[in-house]
Parts: C-alpha cells; structure tokens; sequence
C-alpha cells in the first residue's frame, strides 16, 4: 500500500483544506439571496424499472421536486448550499414510490493572488431514481458523473457524497499553479453482488496553467487517485497525467480539449494503461444554448469493478419567444471492464437517456412544461434489451433570480 495514496489520508487532507478556506468566507456580511424552485406534476413510464421485454413495470402518478437555494455574495466570493427533495406517488404500483433528498454546495473566493473554490453534493436516493433520464446534463464541462451498475431490479438506496475542492495561486501574470483534490463515496443501504457495492474514490492533482491569451490557456496536470471497492480484496491506485486547452470568448462560449492517460494498477499485481479523454462546448447562438461534453475517465463502477467510462451529455435549448423555449437533453455511458480477465462476469454496458421538452412561462414566476422521455440499456453478448418512454406535464414555481 502507498501511503501517499491511502484513502483516508486523502480524504483527511480534503477536508482539512475545505474546512480551513470556508472558514475565511465573510457569512455574515454577505449580501443574502433565497431563491426556491418548486415543481409539481403528473409523470407516466412504461417501463420504470428498465426490466427486459415482458416484465415491464408501467406507473402513473404524481410528482414534486422543490429546492431552496441559500446564495451569499460580497465582492470577492460567492458561495450557495441548495437542499432539494423530490417525491413520486404511484398508487398503482406504491412499492416504486419514494422520496429522495439531495443537498448541493458551491463556494468561490477570489483573492489578491489566490482563488478558492469548493464544490460538493449529497444524495439519498432509490436506486431506480439514479438511472432516470434528465434534461439537466448535471457537472460542468470535463466533470462528468459517477458510474453505477445499470443494475436496479433489487428495491434498495443509494446514498452519494462527493467533495472536489480546488486551489489557483498565481505565480505571474502568465502562470498560474493549481491543487485539486476530490473524494467520492458511495454506499447502499444493502449489498448486491454483482450490482450495487460501495465504492469510494479519492483524488490529488497539481497542474500548471499558462496563459495564452486573453482568452486561452493550456494546463499540464499529474494526478494521483485512489480506487477501493467494497468488495475486492484491496484498493488499487491509478496515477496519470495530462494536457488541456481552455477557451473563453467575450460572448461567454466556453470551450475544452483534454488528451491523458492513466496507468492503473490490477489486482494480479500487473497494471494497464487507460486513456484519457475529453472535449466539450458550452455557448450561445442567438436563439440556441448548447451543452455538449464528450470524455474518457476510468471510474470505480457499482458492479464492483473498475471501468473505463465513456460519456455523452448534451443540453439544447431553442428559444422560439421570450417566454418559449424547446429544450432536448442527452446522457449516454459505455462501459467497459478495466481487468477483463479477472472480472469474466462484468458485461459491458451501453446506457442512453433523453428528454424533450417545451417550456413555457406564461408569468414571470410560474412555467409549465411538458415533456417525453426515451432509454434504453443493453448488455454486451446479451439477447435483450431493455427499453422505456415515458412522459410529464409539470408547473413550476421559480422567480427569476438576479443571476440571470
């Protein structure tokens, strides 16, 4: 075992960093916000729980999903912690409901030479809720999700925390040196072989950042990370490097391309090369907003093995009027078994997820919108696949919030 990679020693120095640069946020003399968002409607699917041809389970029924964001701004940091909870009812089929709780933290400070940033999430969720299509692509660009098995026959829940905090210092004008670290933990209320085992994974990255231009900048990072599995025997440890290029225009289009790999150690005591990957796009044209990132990382999977996870999320909004918009969103996976010939029992997974949608604010405060949804799951070698659409009709309560 590396010391400079035990899990707890990560996790420890993460938090004692976040701990000690949230304790410099000016709380109490911040400018306040509380901006709620609730929605409440009636949803239908064909297939909820992503069963194969004939043993599909269809529900109705409604639903109410409603967060409170508590925003704190002053001259130099902005810093939000959003709880949410999102219930479903279906009364043909009562043992699919549930209710589900999240919790999101995001807090930037800019000082005279150095910035802070921490971002972090909790969710308490069932395991049918975390494969469900959403129109939120959810992370920011070459911020990806967790894995999970694509495996949620078995009634269970999953609980999520993650913590990523970062910290730029610069060095001159052109050069910027940047720590980051992240810990991920996820665990069940119950465990399943073979398709929802705890997992955790821990990180630490140094990189240099050099500036470009005005508007460009290219980063070398080297990163060390942590994988440990509930149910293999140890943990195993990746360390990898890699290049990325940023661009921000003066229209706020943002845009990335990363190249990296990673060397991974094996169980058997031998190790494998991964490579990594990313490219992805976040602008406005005229009418248009578009979301799209495209990566390559190797991720610790509920299906108690390591993979090599490809993913696609997109988000289109089109708006036709001010108050109309068509919007269309995106989640595809591949995953693929770093050690297959250790874990002949992992089949690779190919997951899609997508929504489209029409919103229309008829008030400033009140929007309604209805929307379709369409997934699909398949396993490699196997003879089915499963398949489910579904569709909302929802109202929403959000005031429009300075931010905008």
């Amino acid at each position: 075992m590396i010391p400079a990679l035990k899990s707890g020693a990560i996790a420890g120095a993460i938090a004692t960093g976040v701990v000690g640069a949230l304790g410099t946020a000016p709380a109490l003399a911040a400018d306040w916000e509380l901006n709620p968002r609730i929605e409440a409607g009636y949803l239908y699917d064909d297939n909820y729980r992503l069963d194969v041809e004939g043993n599909e389970t269809s529900v109705t029924g409604p639903m109410l999903d409603a967060q409170m964001e508590w925003r704190a701004l002053t001259p130099t940091s902005d810093f939000s912690l959003t709880p949410r909870v999102r219930a479903t009812y279906f009364s043909d089929a009562s043992e699919l409901d549930s209710v589900d709780y999240f919790a999101g933290l995001n807090w930037l400070n800019r000082g005279e030479r150095v910035t802070t940033r921490v971002t972090g999430q909790f969710s308490e969720i069932d395991v049918v809720s975390s494969l469900q299509a959403d129109l939120d692509p959810g992370g920011e660009l070459g911020e990806p999700g967790v894995g999970d098995a694509g495996r949620v026959l078995v009634d269970n829940r999953r609980q999520l925390m993650s913590l990523r905090p970062t910290f730029m210092f610069d060095v001159s004008q052109r050069r910027e040196i940047q720590l980051s670290g992240s810990y991920t933990d996820v665990s069940f209320d119950e465990q399943v072989t073979t398709s929802q085992v705890d997992y955790n994974m821990a990180d630490l990255a140094l990189g240099l950042l050099t500036r470009v231009n005005e508007r460009s900048n290219f980063i070398a990072r080297a990163r060390g990370t942590r994988y440990d599995i509930e149910n293999r025997p140890e943990p195993t440890n990746g360390y990898g490097a890699e290049l990325e290029w940023n661009r921000t225009t003066a229209a706020e289009t943002r845009s990335y391309f990363r190249l990296g790999a990673e060397n991974v150690e094996l169980l058997d005591g031998d190790s494998d090369i991964a490579w990594l990957a990313g490219v992805g796009v976040n602008m406005l044209m005229g009418r248009n907003e578009l979301f799209l990132d495209l990566s390559r990382n190797v991720n610790p999977s509920a299906a108690g093995v390591l993979v090599n996870r490809d993913q696609l999320r997109v988000r289109w909004t089109h708006a036709y009027t001010p108050r109309l918009n068509l919007v269309a969103g995106l989640r595809a996976t591949r995953d693929e078994d770093v050690e297959t010939d250790a874990f002949a029992t992992f089949a690779e997974r190919t997951y899609a997820g997508a929504d489209l949608g029409l919103e229309w604010r008829w008030q400033e405060e009140f929007s309604l919108r209805v929307a379709y949804d369409y997934a699909l799951l398949d396993y490699k070698d196997s003879p089915t696949e499963a398949k489910s659409t579904g569709a909302m009709v929802s109202v929403t309560y959000e005031p429009l919030q300075r931010r905008r």
